[in-house]
């Protein structure tokens, strides 16, 4: 295995393109976890009342929030409906990217749907 095929968290292949977006997601949050035979974080049962905002180009590695920094525990919630986690997950990739809609999604709002 060459180095450039190691895996390397919070890498997602876009960092040397000049792109700065963030593409949260939102799951369940996870009541316990376990480590997969590359040692990454794998969550096992689910909590399924309580939801989470991941993005891991903030630095969030996808394992416990107990292992995150401050700034990715404050995106990650969670948040007590996955509506109100979807909200969140959506303004924060707005404020990380330059479109306030998705193309082929309808008609964009009024100014083209760019950030000014």
């Amino acid at each position: 295995m060459s180095t450039s095929d190691v895996f390397e968290p919070g890498l997602t292949g876009n960092e040397s393109d000049g792109v700065s977006r963030h593409f949260p997601y939102v799951r369940n949050v996870p009541l316990d976890w376990d480590r997969d035979e590359y040692e990454r974080w794998v969550p096992g049962t689910l909590a399924g009342s309580e939801w989470e905002v991941i993005c891991v180009q903030c630095g969030d590695d996808e394992g416990p929030a107990q292992s995150q920094s401050d700034t990715v525990r404050n995106l990650r919630g969670p948040y007590s409906s996955k509506h109100r986690a979807e909200h969140v997950a959506r303004r924060h990739a707005a404020e990380w990217g330059d479109l306030l809609w998705t193309p082929g999604a309808g008609v964009p709002p009024r100014g083209g749907g760019l950030l000014s």
